[in-house]
């Protein structure tokens, strides 16, 4: 029976196969952290390693070079039990282990996009998602980068004829307000009536 301890909070105590249930499930990350007694905690990696799987390697920092184009490996991704890693880009933790169905779960949720880091056994580095999993993140044939060149020109074009518009009207031309028109019957000032 182990206690567990995710974000300063701690339920428990759990029994190991509701552990691993919860790890199948995705409620169990290798980074949390286990205890027996609530003095020492220990992360669940650390502590059942075979219930994790091979650890992978740590999550590339903004320092690190960046090749131009990384290998791509062969990689098993239209098999629904192959064990993925993926970086959370709000905590900047990795997670993980998960199955392709279960990234599919988060990128439908939007807690997992295309530019999420991802990495499973065998792969020499982590990758963007969207490059090694067609199935949850399909190439799309609309290039936005075509509609964004579009609108920049067309909002140029605006531009332009609202200058030109100014410049020909001159530097002199003022809109002058139009005469209050006179309402109907009114045929100027009114006389007194004797």
């Amino acid at each position: 029976m182990y206690f567990l301890r995710r974000r300063g909070m701690s339920t428990g105590p759990h029994p190991v196969d509701q552990l691993e249930r919860m790890r199948s499930s995705g409620h169990l990350m290798a980074q949390d952290q286990l205890s027996a007694d609530k003095q020492v905690w220990v992360s669940a990696g650390d502590l059942f390693p075979a219930l994790f799987g091979p650890v992978p390697p740590p999550v590339p920092t903004k320092d690190a070079g960046k090749s131009s184009a990384p290998p791509l490996m062969q990689t098993n991704t239209s098999s629904k039990v192959t064990e993925w890693f993926y970086v959370d880009t709000v905590t900047r933790q990795r997670q993980g282990p998960v199955t392709v169905r279960d990234l599919a779960t988060l990128a439908h949720t939007r807690q997992f996009k295309g530019h999420n880091l991802v990495w499973q056994k065998g792969m020499p580095e982590w990758i963007r998602a969207d490059r090694v999993l067609p199935e949850i993140f399909p190439k799309s044939s609309f290039h936005w980068g075509i509609v964004a060149l579009i609108i920049g020109l067309l909002a140029g074009i605006g531009l332009a004829a609202w200058l030109l518009y100014l410049a020909l009207a001159g530097p002199n031309s003022q809109t002058v307000p139009p005469e209050k028109p006179q309402a109907e019957g009114d045929f100027g000032p009114k006389e007194a009536n004797p």
